[in-house]
């Protein structure tokens, strides 16, 4: 849940990602997936990719309930907001991996008990 909402300042300041600013968006949404799959324990590539469609899905209720949203049936909102969610499966996908990641680490770091 932290993961997601640290996520949605970046999907926020969606415009600004040019150039550098674009590999440093997509660095800091891996490194929170990769954080989630670390605190998972188990399923830590669903819990990466969670992490990221969780993000989205509060950035787009941010978009669509916000003043952009005004006088939009609620079928179109709802639609808009699984749109946001497919478009961005680049996100998803790479959140999974980070996900994975992170578990690799916690289990090479911490043990397979742990």
């Amino acid at each position: 849940m932290v993961s997601a909402l640290t996520q949605v300042a970046m999907f926020v300041r969606i415009a600004d990602w040019v150039g550098v600013g674009a590999y440093l968006a997509m660095t800091y949404i891996v490194f929170a997936a990769a954080g989630a799959g670390w605190f998972a324990r188990r399923r830590a590539a669903l819990a990466g990719a969670l992490s990221v469609v969780l993000g989205v899905t509060l950035y787009a209720c941010l978009t669509y309930f916000g003043p952009a949203g005004i006088g939009t049936p609620a079928v179109d909102l709802v639609l808009g907001i699984l749109r946001l969610v497919i478009a961005y499966w680049t996100f998803i996908l790479s959140g999974a991996v980070a996900g994975a990641l992170g578990g690799a680490i916690r289990r090479r770091v911490l043990g397979a008990a742990a």
